[in-house]
């Protein structure tokens, strides 16, 4: 009975066996099937994932530095797995890493990416295997900033000075990029400007060419300074010389001093320009003493500015060139025409004589004058008019008023820059007008 139970039992199992295990592989086939279409495999590629470097101080601290090459910083990350486990899954997601302490001896490290998600469920590939590197020693330096200046301020308007915050920075990086850094340099844009500019400028570097120097390699302990430019206003003013000494004997200054430029322009605050009339200069070198003849001097006028202003051109350095005539002094007699002989202002009820010229054999009036060569030869005789002015003569005497008698009064000349070689007067007489006063 046991032993029937048993072959019924075992038949089973065994009878049509081939077609049962092709039933049990169908069903699960069929099972595959179903899943791979309710929830099918896909991948998903996420692109310039940065790449994450993990234990680089065992690079950096033998001072060493390491730079990445042909853009090796980010990959593009493609993830494979079940459709159903991407629901939610961003860049933010992935991450890609290259662990320092698996440095090849060619300068490379692998780059593993995952997620912060369940990675089992997810494969992934990167399109660049490993991160390049260039390692080299590192350089530390100390460079001077320099400070510079674009573009025009308002017109009438000049750059006074440039003063940055800080004159040095330190910079530090592999020794090959430090080497190709020339200057550092902080500019300032004053396009426009009228009143004085305060701001933050960034510091660039560059190479012996004027090509800027960029690297993420390359460190400053500084990115900025703060940069105050003062901007001033702009006036132009003449230049007045003075000279000192005495021309040598028989000859003088004939007062003609010119020079080139005639006038400067000069920068300042305005409430400093607006006091500013003209330069004086008197200069060691325009000492008259023992010449002969007109002399030119060049004559920096710069310590003559006056307090507060400058120069508003920076190419101008002060020099200026100075003519200073002198003349050989000569004597003239000349003969004046009696007729340019008068008196002026005559008071009102008297007779005016004068003895020094008689009306009935009028003849010339001699008078000797002093000065330089060339305005002394220049004076035309029958132009030259001589007067003796009444009212000024009364003002003189301290009289208030014109009574009979006789008066000597001073003779004015209409002549300029000589002297005269004696004081010339008149004697003058009044007599009462007897019609005029009946």
């Amino acid at each position: 009975m046991k032993n029937s139970i048993f072959r019924k039992v075992a038949d089973l199992f065994t009878k049509n066996l081939g077609l049962k295990l092709l039933a049990v592989a169908f069903s699960c086939g069929l099972w595959f099937v179903v899943n791979s279409i309710t929830d099918p495999v896909e991948s998903k590629t996420f692109y310039n994932v940065p790449v994450e470097i993990i234990n680089d101080d065992l690079i950096t601290s033998e001072g060493k530095v390491y730079a990445i090459l042909n853009g090796t910083d980010s990959v593009n990350v493609t993830v494979e797995g079940k459709s159903s486990s991407f629901d939610g899954l961003t860049k933010e997601d992935i991450k890609a890493v290259a662990d320092m302490s698996e440095l090849t001896f060619m300068n490379t490290v692998g780059i593993k990416a995952s997620s912060t998600r369940n990675n089992s469920e997810f494969e992934f590939k990167t399109n660049i295997d490993n991160l390049q590197l260039s390692i080299e020693d590192m350089k530390r330096v100390q460079m001077v900033i320099n400070t510079s200046i674009t573009g025009e301020p308002a017109d009438g308007y000049v750059v006074g000075n440039v003063t940055p915050s800080l004159n040095t920075v330190r910079i530090s990086g592999p020794e090959s990029l430090i080497n190709k850094v020339e200057s550092v340099e902080a500019v300032t844009s004053i396009s426009g400007a009228s009143q004085d500019i305060n701001t933050n400028v960034e510091l660039k570097l560059y190479d012996a060419d004027d090509n800027e120097v960029r690297s993420s390699s390359i460190n400053m302990n500084i990115s900025t300074i703060n940069v105050a430019v003062t901007i001033l206003a702009t006036k132009e003013v003449p230049l007045s010389f003075n000279t000192t000494g005495t021309a040598a004997e028989g000859f003088t200054a004939n007062g003609e001093i010119t020079c080139e430029p005639a006038a400067v322009l000069i920068a300042g605050r305005k409430s400093v320009l607006d006091t500013v009339s003209k330069i004086s200069v008197t200069d060691p070198a325009l000492d008259l003493t023992d010449r002969q003849e007109s002399f030119t001097e060049t004559v920096n006028i710069r310590k003559y500015l006056p307090s507060g202003t400058q120069f508003a051109e920076s190419s101008f350095g002060g020099n200026v060139s100075v003519n200073v005539g002198i003349e050989k002094v000569v004597t003239r007699t000349l003969q004046i025409p009696a007729s340019n002989l008068a008196v002026g202002n005559k008071p009102a009820g008297f007779n005016v004589t004068v003895r020094e010229l008689p009306e009935d054999n009028p003849h010339p009036y001699t008078i000797k004058v002093t000065g330089t060569e060339s305005v002394v030869n220049s004076i035309d005789e029958n132009s030259v008019i001589g007067v003796v002015d009444m009212e000024l003569l009364r003002e003189s005497l301290g009289i208030d008023e014109w009574v009979p008698g006789t008066y000597l009064g001073d003779v004015v000349f209409n002549l300029n820059d000589v002297e005269f070689e004696e004081k010339y007067q008149f004697t003058i007489t009044l007599q009462a007008d007897e019609e005029e006063n009946e």
